[in-house]
């Protein structure tokens, strides 16, 4: 009988100590995630504003930048040509 509950115990410390890892797994990777879509909606906006100033000191109408097509529109706006997209830029 107490072999029983002991074996039983175990099990069930067994399976809590699994769920916690379980959970701490997927909090990492959830972390992981966001921080990776964090850093490369700042790599696009560093590119933009790096191209925008490539362009607007060097009078170039296009530029690429790491594999992006650039287009100068004006003094605050890029294009980028690839997705269509205009961009404003804040300094």
């Amino acid at each position: 009988m107490i072999h029983k509950k002991i074996c039983g115990f175990l099990v069930m410390e067994s399976m809590i100590g699994l769920i916690i890892a379980c959970i701490g797994i997927t909090t990492v990777e959830l972390i992981i995630r966001e921080s990776r879509l964090i850093e490369r909606k700042i790599e696009q906006k560093t590119d933009r504003t790096y191209a925008w100033s490539i362009m607007k000191k060097n009078n170039i109408k296009r530029v690429v930048v790491h594999d992006r097509l650039y287009q100068f529109v004006d003094n605050k706006n890029i294009l980028d040509v690839n997705n269509n997209k205009k961009y404003e830029i804040k300094k």
